[in-house]
């Protein structure tokens, strides 16, 4: 029976240390990350992950009814927001002004996303001359970005007749959705995601369109020496697309910092597009894992530039895609399902808005704690539960610390006398979610050990008091049996 008791009593010691200690720190939520909808507004760069193909209300037209698939991807670019993409999840999530139309000016957020939107264009789009005009592919969707987020300074487009002017005439103005610059501006969080598109997206016009690329190279499987020749022209070209990524997405980011160097910038990372591909329905062999040592790369970069910059980067390496409920495969139907097969279920969409989620700073206000230390305008020695704290700042009086999570129980700071000894004063810190701490101030005392030491002695005395309940709890149990 003895044993049996002590095991109950590690059992419930164990819960009580959980519980006690694990308030220390939390994951962002929706519910606790930064709010950016008040002053600024949330910009997400991206292409057709980040615009939410095959998201949920995807193919809802402008009057609200679901069009048929295919019947030109989220209805016909007819400016209207996808309510299951990742970054209209996001707005929800850090409190900005997300409505259905995309022109609406009382926006705060803004989806500068395009399905094959790469870092080469965009750079284009911000005004950035990176030397390189990509003359084989037919960017169909520069003018309608022209249209959507254009400005004075916007390049002519990649494509010929795809110039401001142009636009301009055909489509009656260019800019509808904001001033890409102006949007940059006012955005106080950033997402980038591209660089699958620079990579991919070339033979995705091989293997999906039927495009003539690579000295004529088209979709070609009528014999075993056309595959093995449109598999070594397709990793070529992905290969080519990695270095041109490599090279000039550092470009985009430096933009973006010069432009906005107050903004909250997060980097998106990459997934296999194509892991889930088989040679044929009945061939399970998975050619297209083959693929993932191109994304693998592009991580170590996101997370090199992540430290160069100090911008987050956010993994989304496990993302599941639409081909896991597919039999896709290579000698099957590759060619039809490739749009499809290659960007993420809605629960795969979901995953990388919890992880960009987990990235996000918490909010604004349990960054710090701030206390008006009254009488005192310098001090001697901070202490947070008793451990001291070293970078923090004191201006007219206000004593701000740095956020140490809804665990903080006190703040005691010290100041030298010119007798040698120390007067104290402590402070009870209570954290609610959403509103941060505020402070109340104890009793002072000269006794600095006995004040420095306190928040420890109280918190100890927490534990044992709990601690002695629960063995009162079950003696009384046992003798009742």
């Amino acid at each position: 029976m003895k044993k049996h008791f002590n095991r109950i009593l590690s059992v419930s010691l164990a819960l009580v240390l959980l519980f006690t200690c694990g308030a220390v720190s939390f994951a962002a939520t929706k519910d606790n990350v930064t709010q950016y909808g008040q002053a600024g507004g949330y910009l997400a760069i991206g292409d057709s992950i980040s615009r939410g193909c095959g998201a949920e209300g995807f193919y809802i037209g402008k009057n609200g009814e679901y069009l048929p698939d295919g019947e030109g991807q989220y209805g016909e670019y007819d400016m209207r927001n996808v309510q299951g993409c990742v970054p209209y999840q996001i707005a929800q999530a850090v409190g900005c002004n997300a409505p259905m139309d995309m022109t609406d000016q009382s926006a705060t957020y803004w989806p500068f996303t395009y399905p094959g939107m790469t870092t080469a264009v965009t750079l284009d789009l911000l005004g950035v001359d990176d030397g390189f005009t990509d003359e084989k592919l037919n960017y169909a969707y520069y003018a309608d970005m022209l249209e959507y987020f254009g400005w004075d300074g916007s390049f002519a487009g990649v494509r010929e007749g795809d110039t401001i002017e142009a636009v301009t005439a055909s489509r009656g103005a260019i800019g509808k959705c904001g001033n890409i610059m102006d949007l940059i501006d006012r955005a106080d969080l950033i997402t980038v995601q591209l660089g699958m598109c620079d990579v991919f997206y070339r033979t995705y016009r091989i293997v999906s369109n039927g495009g003539m690329l690579a000295d004529g190279m088209s979709f070609d499987l009528s014999s075993p020496e056309a595959i093995i020749n449109l598999v070594k022209t397709a990793v070529s070209e992905m290969w080519n697309g990695y270095e041109y990524w490599k090279a000039n997405y550092p470009l985009l980011i430096e933009r973006l910092l010069e432009l906005n160097p107050d903004a909250d910038i997060v980097m998106v990372g990459s997934f296999n597009l194509v892991n889930e591909l088989t040679i044929t329905d009945d061939l399970l062999a998975p050619i297209g894992s083959a693929f993932s040592v191109i994304t693998d790369s592009m991580n170590k970069q996101y997370k090199k530039w992540s430290k160069t910059y100090g911008i987050p980067y956010v993994d989304i390496s496990n993302t599941e895609t639409q081909a896991a409920e597919l039999d896709w495969s290579l000698l099957g139907d590759f060619k039809d399902n490739t749009f499809t097969g290659t960007h993420p279920t809605q629960n795969g969409y979901d995953y990388i808005v919890r992880q960009i989620l987990a990235e996000l700073p918490p909010k604004s206000e349990s960054k710090n704690i701030a206390v008006d230390i009254g009488k005192y305008d310098a001090v001697d020695y901070v202490f947070v539960n008793g451990i001291p704290v070293g970078n923090y700042t004191l201006d007219d009086h206000l004593l701000t610390i740095p956020y140490a999570g809804p665990g903080a129980l006190n703040l005691t700071v010290g100041v030298k006398n010119e007798d040698g000894t120390v007067t104290v004063q402590t402070y009870e810190l209570v954290y609610k979610i959403g509103e941060g701490y505020t402070a109340r101030r104890l009793a002072g005392t000269n006794d600095a050990a006995g004040a420095a030491t306190k928040p420890a002695r109280t918190l100890v005395k927490l534990i044992k008091d709990l601690f002695q309940k629960i063995v009162d709890f079950f003696k009384n149990l046992f003798k009742k049996n």
